[in-house]
């Protein structure tokens, strides 16, 4: 099955190829739908998005505006292939392409921060967007594919960095928000350029509403967060300029578990502090960065557990010939988690080689490879290669290859078991998740449309498992898994102002030890979205989405759904905002899917 499936794909690309490359010939001397966006995800440089040979999307801050997002996990619900779905307790899982939930890193401004440390059962990496203040958010640039070849470890199916915003000009904001699952309140503070120093403050205040799944045993986490951030920036010269960024952010949560009419309660408190050198000469870029993150957590009756991490990292990308950029860099990480009782700590050390070469106007080739050294697990090598290929200066082809590891976790190295379903041995012999992955794509873009056509395959080894050997459940290297499938992006400019566009993702995501598919995936997914702006003073946008999933698995059963939203966003001037809307309209619900039927939302934002 998985190879007819293949064959249909490669076909549906070279269709969509041939007939999409005339129309490219035909429509050279038309004005070119507009795909500026400049990314540094991928490469770790600044980059136009059609030059990439990778899968990479951005959301904007007006993408998430026209949404009605209340949080950065909501802004990112209509990411092609990205899935994040509820979990019964506790926040969510994250997947790119049918992943498992801790194969996407998850960054801000290219950074890593202190996680909870635990395996892949825990959903890591989705605590980190939930710590994030969505009204600091510039966009968010979401990598699909195997990335660690310049991200090392965890960035086996892809990478979300989301990039906030600096300080340009003088400025103050204030907003709220409120729907059916939360509530907040924001303020952010720019001060602009002040000579040669910029600041800026920002500060979310949220209270998660208690909301219990029907099959679940407790409810979910509620009660209120907030979170703060201060950066600040002082330009030395036009060449020179060192940042310093402070983050705090505190949670207070409670949640019930059935049968009980006492409440637990769930605290963490985290704290980021970093400096970042970053300069330039005729030809070369380079930064020195250093960051520190702390995060203390507690559960229930347990102790309290602190988790610590340190990082340092040097970059430089050199300019070594007109048609040649290269980028050299080393990072050093240290982690201390905390693990039946003994904190353990961990460290690694990397190196990475990263090249841009432009072969002529058409070829545009990009090699990488990265070492990486851990204290108890050993060496790692991740190399990567893409090309992308310009038919005409609107029509391109993409090819690219990449690797990736998920490193054992702290926890699942060692972790001392007890005996028990519920308890879990680590094992210190545990080897690194290998993936590897390539994709085939082509682009195209007219006066009016853009489309993109993409095909894929990942294929997963060395997945760690839990299994039960004796009396006891331990950790162990056992799994095999493979995803692919293909990828139709589309856009169409319909009158001044009217936008519709949509996507088709068709994903297999098996695992290959049982033959079975892999839980919350669907085999087919379709949006269709149409956005109208106001085309002259801007003030009205209306944004509607209509999302199909079939074949969506859960445990081995399938289920389908279909919903419809919609998002009002009213300007008043230059100043004031307002919004309304609706997720579901229709109340559909699906608790294995984790749609609990129809979401309100509202909010209004004052900038000055």
């Amino acid at each position: 099955m998985m190879n007819k499936n293949k064959i249909t794909a490669l076909a549906l690309v070279a269709c969509f190829c041939t007939g999409y490359s005339n129309a490219a010939e035909a429509n050279n001397d038309l004005d070119v739908f507009k795909l500026d966006d400049i990314v540094v995800t991928a490469t770790r440089t600044k980059l136009a998005a059609k030059e990439v040979p990778n899968s990479v999307e951005v959301i904007t801050k007006e993408d998430i505006k026209n949404i009605g997002a209340g949080n950065v996990k909501e802004a990112l619900r209509l990411a092609t292939n990205v899935n994040l779905p509820e979990a019964t307790g506790t926040g969510n899982s994250l997947s790119i392409r049918g992943s498992v939930t801790n194969d996407v890193l998850v960054l801000i401004n290219g950074r890593r921060a202190a996680g909870e440390g635990f395996g892949q059962m825990i959903s890591v990496n989705t605590y980190a967007l939930e710590r994030i203040n969505l009204s600091s958010v510039e966009r968010i640039e979401v990598l699909r594919g195997p990335a660690g070849a310049l991200y090392g470890a965890d960035a086996a199916a892809g990478v979300i960095n989301v990039i906030t915003r600096r300080a340009d000009k003088p400025g103050f904001s204030v907003g709220a928000m409120s729907n059916s699952r939360e509530m907040s309140n924001w303020y952010r503070f720019d001060s602009g350029k002040n000579g040669k120093l910029s600041a800026v403050l920002d500060a979310n205040f949220t209270k998660v509403r208690r909301f219990q799944w029907e099959d679940a045993m407790m409810t979910r986490y509620y009660g209120p967060k907030q979170n703060y951030n201060l950066n600040l920036e002082y330009e030395m010269d036009k060449d020179n300029s060192v940042a310093l960024y402070t983050e705090y952010d505190k949670q207070n949560l409670q949640y019930q578990i059935n049968g009980m009419s006492s409440l637990n309660k769930y605290k963490s408190e985290r704290k980021t502090v970093g400096l970042i050198y970053a300069g330039k000469s005729e030809k070369s870029n380079y930064t020195f960065g250093t960051s520190y993150s702390e995060l203390d957590k507690k559960s229930g009756m347990a102790a309290t557990k602190e988790y610590k991490f340190w990082n340092f990292e040097a970059r430089d990308t050199i300019e070594t010939a007109e048609n040649n950029r290269l980028t050299v860099g080393t990072e050093y990480r240290a982690d201390m988690t905390p693990v039946s009782g003994i904190d353990k700590r961990t460290g690694q050390y990397a190196l990475y080689v990263h090249d841009e070469y432009r072969l002529g106007d058409k070829l545009l080739l990009i090699p990488s490879v990265r070492y990486d050294h851990h204290d108890t697990y050993g060496s790692h090598t991740s190399p990567s290669i893409g090309a992308t290929y310009f038919l005409t200066d609107n029509s391109r082809f993409k090819v690219s290859y990449g690797s990736g590891y998920r490193a054992p976790s702290t926890t699942e190295l060692y972790s001392i078991g007890t005996g028990g379903a519920m308890s879990i041995g680590g094992n210190e012999n545990l080897k690194p998740e290998k993936s590897k992955g390539y994709e085939i794509s082509y682009e195209q873009e007219g006066k009016t449309t853009a489309g993109k056509l993409t095909y894929f395959n990942n294929k997963k080894r060395d997945q760690i498992s839990v299994e039960h050997i004796g009396s006891d459940y331990h950790y162990v290297n056992i799994g095999r898994s493979e995803t692919e499938g293909i990828e139709v992006e589309l856009k169409k400019e319909l009158a001044a102002g009217l936008m519709l566009s949509g996507n088709y993702e068709y994903l297999d995501a098996f695992n290959k030890e049982t033959n079975s598919r892999l839980s919350y995936s669907a085999r087919n997914t379709y949006t269709v979205k149409l956005s109208y702006t106001e085309p002259v003073k801007k003030e009205w946008n209306v944004t509607m989405w209509n999302r199909w999933f079939s074949d969506y698995n859960v445990s081995g059963k399938n289920y389908s759904l279909n919903t419809f939203n919609f998002v009002v966003n009213k300007n008043f001037g230059e100043h004031y905002n307002v919004y309304a809307g609706l997720d579901n309209i229709f109340d559909k619900k699906n608790t294995p899917m984790r749609y609990a039927g129809r979401i309100w939302r509202v909010g209004a934002e004052m900038n000055f």
